[in-house]
């Protein structure tokens, strides 16, 4: 395929060749590049490249400049930015626009900056975008619904531009609010009903019948609150109407949004209620970041709007505690109720509305834990240099102070209205199950042990008038509320836990091993979210947090310095606990878990081999094929090569020697009967064909076929030397005992014997017979012999089978396979085997 019609590589490799590469570099190329044409070229690899090219000029504000002075290019860079279906094309495009203002732009003495040196921006770049009337009309037309100008975009092209040009005036907004929300070009506004880019957005380019639309448009506002919010702080330079407020909250309350918003939170019914499931979140998380971002704002709302929002999330919160165990629960109240000011809060609770008592830590939910963590830590600590605390500049109803108070207050009101806190704090972080739960819980413990609390001093209570709205109560008043013992109430979050009744749960918890895979389902196989090294390393987290916390204490007495010495030890041991324990931790997870597909389970971190003297953890991910020197022994020296070789040789004459044989089940005659059923093996026992031609172990001495003079032996033995022995025959003279007593013996008769042997010397039986291998019966005993014949081979068949066929002698049985050499006919051998 041509690069025509597949650029990719080509653009790939002009996109890596680019880096080496200025802005100056590429413009001096002849003949120029054609940014525009790439631009419009239907072919994202190509805008991606061309898009490349020009964000070099995003480096300097020279090259920035030279941009902005072409007015066609940078109208087509947003044209391309708002129609591109491509979301990868938007992005780079977004991100080269943003740069080229970004590297332009100009410090304003509105926002309490000093004017830059002579190497900064002009603000070209900017008064492109927003002066000038192509590409400022573009940001409206291609966005308006209701425009079906030269810009060709479908409805639903148009609602994509809309949320690309959403995010942009947020970006936008925090470096140059006044451009945003400034009108530029009167006529290019009124066109659109319009006062600015910003009003447009927020109050004519968006059609609330198309909920998805509504819910972003909802989050754009959500995001504008953060625009220079005050919390609780103020700033030296004010552009909004109070320092409790900001430019964005004043634009959305100018507009009605602001109100609306407030409205549809306290009355569901404002809402369409098809949409209420999709817009009932955006609503919620909007007043969350209104109450945690502008409190004091928020406190000077009228009395009867305070008390509708407390009663509407109290009436949420009333469920039952199955609901609370298994769900639904409702997150977006709990998170506007912790992000509610804590002296509200606190003033709530004497006015009888108590949705923070209101919140169950049995059964545990992790949501809860988080609201609770989150009210009890306090408010965060704020370093910005150009702010200063709220409490000196006048009367305010609540400040940093005021709320590291309350927190400390709520904490020990709650404690008393839930004396077991603690303990269901513990329990629900000691269930690794629940992962979830369990965390949160463990974050529950750092907010409190870490929390930012501030005691009621005499200037902390006090006002300027000696009245309050949100008034707190003295050191004095809380000590009725204190949940200890001998009433003492802890002033920071490290007392908390090492004072009752924190202190005979919270404390063993921390410090006793943290829990096992070993003693997880499958020693750990059945956890893939690392559920036990997450734990571990979030309790660790709180005791670091707990071991700093109580260092800060300046007067510690002898039993707090036991409890700094233990907390010194824990944390010296590492969120796995003792090495000790450690170490069998790991061989406990390696020796179950730990080397199945190369996986390393978390928290196996302590290398096997030691060669770590620091006892630093390992964390490093095992490879899927981790490189494994296979460890071999030595080669055998000569000597030893030759003793095994005896050594084996020995063994196999031993093994095919005609006495050397195995025990069965029985050790009794009876054992050996059937050879097959003595040497049974369950698993491999099955036969096969195959089997006929292995050498099979000897369960009895084979002494048939090799010669021996029965008069040596005893009679007992007569039918296991000889199989074909009958008891009524004679053998080398020896007669049955049912004979006469009188009858001669073969070797008391010297003549006799000497006349026989001439008899058969004349028949011609004295030849080869006589030999070694001869027949050792008289020759009354061979015919005897001769006339019954046995064959040995079915004379133990007849025996088992009964009768009847039987199918475990389907293939002989094994008892004949081998001759006098322990070999059989059919070929294969025996072979060497080890182990009989």
């Amino acid at each position: 395929m041509s690069p025509q019609h597949y650029p990719t590589p080509i653009t790939t490799l002009g996109i890596k060749s680019a880096a080496f590469f200025t802005f100056s570099d590429l413009c001096a190329i002849d003949p120029p590049i054609n940014f525009i044409a790439g631009f419009r070229a239907p072919s994202p690899p190509i805008n991606e490249l061309a898009l490349t090219l020009l964000r070099k000029a995003g480096y300097h504000p020279s090259d920035a400049a030279i941009v902005a002075g072409d007015p066609e290019l940078v109208t087509s860079l947003v044209e391309l930015w708002l129609s591109t279906s491509s979301t990868a094309v938007a992005l780079a495009a977004f991100d080269t626009l943003w740069a080229l203002l970004e590297i332009d732009q100009t410090s304003t003495l509105e926002n309490g900056e000093h004017a830059g040196d002579a190497s900064g921006g002009q603000g070209l770049m900017w008064r492109r975008v927003f002066n000038d009337r192509d590409v400022y009309g573009r940001l409206f037309s291609f966005c308006s619904l209701a425009d079906n100008g030269p810009s060709g975009l479908s409805s639903r092209e148009k609602t994509v531009a809309q949320g690309r040009l959403m995010s942009f005036l947020v970006k936008a907004g925090q470096h140059r609010w006044d451009f945003v929300s400034s009108s530029h070009i009167p006529e290019v506004e009124a066109k659109y009903k319009s006062k600015s880019l910003l009003h447009f957005a927020a109050c004519e380019m968006v059609d609330k019948s198309d909920v998805l639309m509504h819910m972003t448009q909802l989050n754009f506002f959500r995001d504008l609150l953060e625009l220079e919010a005050p919390n609780l702080t103020s700033r030296t330079v004010v552009q909004s109407a109070s320092t409790f407020s900001s430019p964005a909250l004043d634009f959305l309350i100018s507009h009605k949004i602001h109100d609306t918003l407030l409205e549809c939170y306290v009355d569901e019914s404002k809402l369409d209620p098809a949409d209420l499931s999709f817009l009932c979140g955006p609503v919620m998380a909007y007043v969350a970041q209104y109450a945690e971002l502008y409190p004091n704002h928020l406190l000077q709302s009228p009395q009867t709007l305070l008390a509708r929002i407390l009663s509407r999330i109290e009436a949420s919160l009333l469920i039952s505690s199955s609901q609370w165990a298994h769900g639904p629960v409702p997150s977006g109240q709990l998170n506007v109720l912790s992000s509610l000011p804590r002296v509200l809060l606190l003033d709530a609770s004497r006015r009888g509305v108590d949705p923070v008592f209101a919140l169950p830590t049995n059964p545990p939910n992790h949501e809860v834990f988080n609201a609770l963590g989150k009210i009890f830590h306090g408010p965060p600590k704020h370093a910005v240099s150009d702010s200063m605390d709220l409490n000196t500049s006048g009367q305010t109803a609540t400040d940093w102070n005021k709320e590291a108070a309350a927190a400390r207050v709520l904490y020990l009101m709650y404690q008393n209205h839930r004396p077991t806190l603690w303990d269901d704090v513990v329990a629900a972080a000691d269930v690794l199950a629940m992962k979830d739960i369990s965390i949160a819980a463990i974050s529950f413990m750092q907010a409190i042990v870490t929390a930012n609390w501030q005691p009621l001093s005499a200037e902390i209570t006090s006002t300027a008038q000696g009245i309050s709205r949100y008034p707190l109560p003295s050191e004095e008043e809380l000590g009725r509320l204190s949940p200890a013992t001998q009433g003492v109430l802890p002033p920071s979050g490290a007392w908390v836990a090492i004072s009752p009744p924190a202190l005979t749960s919270l404390l063993p918890f921390l410090f006793k091993p943290p829990r096992s895979y070993s003693e997880f389902v499958a020693g750990g196989a059945a956890d893939p979210q690392s559920a036990v090294w997450k734990v571990a390393t979030a309790r660790y987290e709180v005791l670091v947090a707990l071991y700093r916390s109580i260092l800060r204490i300046e007067e510690r007495g002898s039993d707090l310095e036991d409890i700094v010495r233990t907390l010194k030890k824990r944390v010296d041991d590492g969120p796995l606990g003792p090495g000790a324990q450690t170490i069998t931790q790991v061989e406990t997870t390696m020796s179950r878990f730990g080397a199945k597909k190369g996986r390393k389970l978390p928290g196996s971190e302590f290398t096997w081999d030691g060669t770590d003297a620091n006892g630093e953890a390992d964390t490093a991910p095992t490879p899927l094929f981790p490189k494994y020197t296979i460890p071999r022994p030595r080669p055998l020296s000569t000597r030893e090569q030759t003793q095994v070789d005896l050594y084996r040789t020995l063994r196999e004459r031993f093994h095919d020697g005609p006495y050397y044989s195995i025990l069965g089940v029985s050790a009794g005659a009876a054992g050996y009967t059937g050879n097959s059923k003595t040497n049974f093996d369950p698993f491999n026992g099955m036969q096969s064909y195959s089997g006929k031609y292995q050498k099979k172990k000897r369960l009895v001495p084979k002494v048939q076929g090799r010669p021996y003079v029965m008069k040596f032996f005893p009679r007992e033995l007569w039918t296991t030397i000889q199989p074909n022995y009958k008891p009524d025959g004679f053998m080398d003279g020896y007669l049955p005992q049912s004979l006469q007593a009188s009858a001669k013996r073969g070797f008391e008769e010297e003549d006799e014997d000497e006349e026989a042997s001439k008899r058969r010397r004349e028949n011609g039986e004295d030849g080869e017979d006589e030999g070694e291998g001869g027949n050792i019966l008289d020759e009354d005993e061979d015919e005897a012999g001769e006339e019954e014949l046995v064959d040995d081979d079915f004379e133990d068949d007849d025996d088992d089978m009964g009768g009847d066929y039987n199918a475990e002698q389907y293939f002989d049985g094994g008892d004949d396979e081998y001759g006098d050499d322990g070999f059989g006919d059919g070929g294969g051998g025996g072979g060497d085997e080890d182990t009989y």
